[in-house]
């Protein structure tokens, strides 16, 4: 399973004073920028890949830029160093400052003390700490501040196949794999697409498989089977439902995030080389089974 390239991601800091608009505004409304800083040697395809993923109206610009709707834009830099940097280029819209005490799992709180983005920019600016989270990078914000998402904070995944396996089959599937798979209580004439399987780990921790009928992500709504298509959805339950509201887990958080994450990604795996299908994460993006091994 591929871990962090803490290593190759860009690490220049932008200040406030550093920044230029790149695109002059179109309206007269307030705008500003964040730099997505990834590893020098990832290519612009892949990231216009994934925002496709969750943005299928996003269009290539003839400067290699990427139009994400909302009028903002990715443009990357074209500088001698610019190698896996763009800069979000958005609307400038602010509400209030966070109140204290809750949780701040993308450091927004800290990165705007003074308000926190909505709108327009929290779209574009959620969807840019995504790219940081799948490709293993970085945000630097408009005030300085950088935000480093944890490449496995979002740990559940979905396999949407056009088969849908009875109980009794998808726990004799598991059986090899995790031994300890429990089917949950299935009343009987339950639909094959109506259960769940859950998967006890240390610490009073689950992994809950869910099967359903299809959500149809962004990413696979074309598929011409996708009406009929069931979901596999795997979730992580920490014992504290808190801990995914945290920024930077410490270290045994995050040792036990990459283990539950290889776990589901290996049940994911199996389930596409079984039944067929795709595998997509919690935020819509959807993940190479390659990935998973």
């Amino acid at each position: 399973m591929r871990t962090p390239a803490k290593d190759t991601v860009t690490d220049q800091i932008i200040t406030p004073a550093d920044r230029t608009d790149p695109t002059p505004p179109e309206t007269g409304a307030a705008r500003t920028t964040h730099r997505l800083q990834l590893p020098r040697d990832t290519a612009p395809a892949d990231v216009l890949t994934m925002v496709g993923n969750v943005r299928p109206d996003a269009e290539l610009r003839e400067d290699g830029g990427i139009e994400i709707g909302d009028d903002a834009r990715l443009l990357p830099d074209t500088g001698p160093r610019g190698a896996g940097r763009w800069t979000l280029d958005t609307p400038r819209e602010r509400e209030l400052p966070a109140p204290e005490g809750l949780g701040d799992s993308h450091g927004y709180g800290r990165a705007f003390p003074d308000g926190i983005p909505f709108g327009a920019e929290r779209r574009a600016l959620d969807l840019t700490w995504s790219l940081g989270r799948r490709l293993y990078g970085a945000v630097v914000t408009d005030s300085g501040s950088r935000l480093e998402p944890h490449p496995f904070h979002v740990r559940d995944l979905t396999v949407v196949s056009p088969h849908a396996l009875a109980p009794e089959s998808l726990a004799q599937l598991l059986a090899p794999l995790e031994p300890d798979a429990e089917l949950d209580q299935v009343p009987e004439g339950t639909p094959r697409n109506g259960y769940s399987v859950t998967v006890p780990l240390e610490g009073e921790e689950e992994i809950s498989l869910r099967v359903g009928r299809s959500s149809r992500p962004t990413a696979l709504a074309r598929l011409s089977w996708i009406d009929g298509a069931a979901d596999y959805h795997l979730v992580h339950l920490p014992a504290d439902e808190e801990e995914d509201a945290l920024e930077a887990p410490d270290a045994e958080t995050s040792q036990r995030w990459s283990q539950v994450y290889r776990r589901i990604g290996l049940i994911a795996g199996l389930l596409v080389e079984t039944v067929g299908g795709y595998v997509v994460d919690l935020e819509g993006f959807l993940v190479d089974p390659a990935d998973l091994a």
